[in-house]
């Protein structure tokens, strides 16, 4: 009788084992899409769960052929920048898309910004009503390169609930946030700039007082600038200020060295 007990118990909780797997393999399938495979890379959205902080960890993962490469959101000398739009998405207040520090890659000659390693690209997702899920729908489109640039794309929708489980992808999204340049401050890292004489074009000498290996600039439209490490400190070329502009202009360094920041700079118009 006893073991009759037993095994009607065994049979009783079976479902319910069930049951269980089910709803951790719908909340894993949740914190996951399918890959959505290019030419040269597939690429798919992560989720890692209930918001920190009021705010969503998501991110885009791209794994890239061997030998191909992606751009940076600033492509340099040629290229195509990736785009991302949120159009459709319900519950969204914002959402931001974060690139780490780029590379440099030579692309025929050209000098271009990008990644030759798989990734994750985080998104910042804060809601319209924190007590509500947030419907994301994502449209991203990017070039993953090899001896040719073949576009690619991503389309794909996740639900983000302020009540989800932690998901198997938060510590991957926690890394790839801690792999982004922190905001920094300009007098914090001793940042100064000198105009320069350069040929017909627009110069500048920029010193730091801190050690980086490497600079990127990004200007207001219009702006196109090109960055170049010297014995010290770093020149920066601008190929020409548009027509009617006075007075300083506003830059975005990405300064990359044993911890890469980014600061906000003014470049005084010689």
């Amino acid at each position: 009788m006893r073991k009759l007990s037993v095994n009607l118990l065994k049979i009783v909780a079976l479902p319910a084992m069930l049951l269980t797997f089910s709803a951790l393999l719908e909340q894993a399938l949740a914190d996951v899409g399918p890959w959505v495979k290019g030419a040269n890379s597939q690429a798919r959205l992560l989720a890692a769960g209930a918001p920190d902080a009021g705010t969503y960890r998501a991110g885009i993962e791209i794994e890239l052929k061997s030998g191909a490469h992606t751009y940076w959101r600033d492509p340099g000398d040629a290229g195509v920048p990736p785009r991302i739009s949120f159009e459709g998405s319900g519950n969204l207040k914002s959402a931001t898309l974060r690139f780490p520090a780029p590379s440099r890659i030579d692309e025929g000659g050209l000098t271009v910004y990008g990644f030759r390693n798989n990734l994750i690209l985080p998104i910042e997702v804060v809601p319209l009503d924190a007590s509500k899920p947030v419907q994301l729908s994502v449209q991203f489109t990017y070039a993953a390169c090899q001896k040719i640039c073949i576009p690619a794309e991503l389309t794909g929708e996740m639900d983000l609930s302020p009540k989800a489980a932690p998901s198997a992808e938060t510590r991957r999204l926690a890394d790839a946030i801690a792999l982004l340049p922190t905001p920094a401050t300009a007098p914090s890292l001793g940042v100064t700039a000198k105009p320069i004489e350069q040929a017909g074009k627009i110069a500048w000498h920029v010193d730091l007082q801190r050690g980086f290996f490497d600079f990127f600039v990004e200007g207001p439209e219009g702006w196109s600038f090109d960055a170049k490490a010297e014995k010290s400190g770093f020149k920066l070329v601008a190929d020409g200020k548009p027509q009617g502009w006075n007075g300083p202009v506003s830059v975005l360094l990405t300064l990359k060295g044993a911890a890469d920041v980014e600061v906000t700079f003014d470049l005084p118009i010689p």
